[in-house]
């Protein structure tokens, strides 16, 4: 019996904790922390961001930027290769040093295209390039706490139409108060019709500069069809690259700088503690005492083993064939045969890009004698197969029959040998 007198003394300390912290917070919601990292499913990570980007560019090795700006830029610098670079870099606030700064110019003069998409952009960036931002609408609320259908715009096609993309949370209001006309070019508004995404051209290379980030988040990109926004944003990229760079630094080091504005690179850490965390936080508070107070029982009364404890070997998880598999589970349940026709559509056209360098822009007998001769598929059927796709995208409903012929037409030039 005494044998058991510690474990029941703990178990009563577990539940009466456990109890403490179950009136304090009640039910507890999916964490909003808005991280962007490419491994957070929660609603604020960029799990299906980094996914969808892996997927834009299928024959490219990214690379996951960890390190500062400076350090990329050193390791470009020393390749004498002609072909430029992409950076694509989503964070809440871009708080960057000055030789960051510099260095971020400097990529993108030099024939590099750098994105960033930034809740809050750095002065010292914004004022090296001309540009202003208004952020007073959407903190005003963030502040009060209002949320209603918001929606972006997308310019995109041929005619340069406008493309909206919804859903439900604080209002995009950020938008770019001024730029330099001369080099820059808007590419998407916020929910006024304000400029909030723009392409600046520097140099030999490019700047895009995105004041949404959230679009990137899961929450947004799986509500409804907002991940054609995510497409279109990509496809204003060029698509022949030398190196891909996938930005994972600042995300965490960003955060730290804004609590510690005069912090630099190599004292961010500075000033952050888990522990001040945890004791602003009564519940985190209690489960730390509760787990702390379960440790010494534990070393206490089982300083000496009584068997070795066998290990079980978890099998590897395979996380991208689960993610292809809820993608393919979403496709089935909304039975949305014009969905799916975009999708193949979008992959056939990269194909045509990437094997056969021609500009799928505009579709007419030039494009088609052109890709005929150099797929060696007769004219008469790459007329056919471009025919039905034009019908298929004038269609707001595409039978199964349209689908499965559009799928053979595509599998047959494709397997076209050169």
């Amino acid at each position: 019996m005494k044998n058991y007198l510690p474990y029941c003394f703990f178990y009563v300390l577990l539940l009466t904790g456990l109890n403490s912290c179950r009136l304090q917070t009640g039910k507890q919601l999916p964490s909003l922390t808005e991280s962007y990292r490419k491994t957070d499913k929660m609603p604020f990570g960029s799990f299906i961001a980094y996914k969808e980007f892996q997927s834009e560019f299928p024959d490219y090795w990214i690379n996951i930027a960890d390190k500062p700006f400076e350090n990329t830029w050193d390791n470009i610098k020393r390749d004498t290769g002609t072909k430029y670079s992409l950076y694509f870099l989503i964070t809440k606030n871009l708080i960057l040093t000055s030789g960051e700064t510099n260095a971020m110019l400097e990529y993108v003069k030099a024939g590099n295209d750098l994105f960033i998409s930034a809740d809050y952009v750095d002065k010292k960036l914004l004022d090296s390039i001309y540009c202003k931002i208004s952020r007073k609408g959407e903190i005003i609320n963030e502040i009060n706490g209002e949320m209603h259908d918001t929606h972006v715009g997308m310019y995109f096609g041929d005619d340069f139409k406008q493309v909206s993309f919804s859903y439900y949370y604080f209002p995009f209001l950020n938008y770019f108060t001024s730029y330099d006309t001369t080099f820059a070019r808007v590419l998407g508004v916020n929910e006024n019709n304000q400029p909030d995404y723009i392409l600046l051209f520097s140099g030999k290379g490019r700047l895009y500069l995105h004041l949404a980030p959230r679009i990137f988040s899961n929450y947004f990109l799986l509500t409804n069809d907002n991940y054609h926004y995510f497409e279109y944003v990509t496809a204003y990229l060029r698509f022949d690259p030398r190196y891909i760079y996938w930005d994972e630094y600042y995300k965490n080091i960003s955060s730290l700088r804004k609590n510690n504005p005069d912090s630099n690179s190599n004292n961010d850490n500075k000033g952050f503690s888990t522990l001040s965390v945890i004791k602003r936080n009564p519940s985190l508070l209690w489960a730390f005492y509760i787990a702390l107070a379960g440790i010494l029982l534990y070393v206490i009364f089982n300083i000496k083993r009584k068997q070795r404890e066998i290990d079980i070997v978890k099998p590897n998880s395979n996380t991208t064939l689960a993610f292809t598999e809820t993608i393919g589970k979403l496709y089935y349940q909304n039975l949305n045969n014009r969905h799916i026709a975009d999708k193949m559509i979008t992959y056939f056209y990269e194909h045509i890009r990437n094997k056969y360098f021609i500009n799928t822009a505009l579709v007419n007998n030039e494009f088609i004698n052109s890709l005929a001769g150099k797929s060696g598929v007769s004219q008469k059927e790459t007329e056919e197969l471009f025919t039905l796709v034009t019908n298929i995208r004038e269609k707001d409903n595409v039978t199964d029959q349209e689908l499965l012929q559009l799928n053979l037409k595509i599998e047959n030039f494709t397997k076209t040998k050169t």
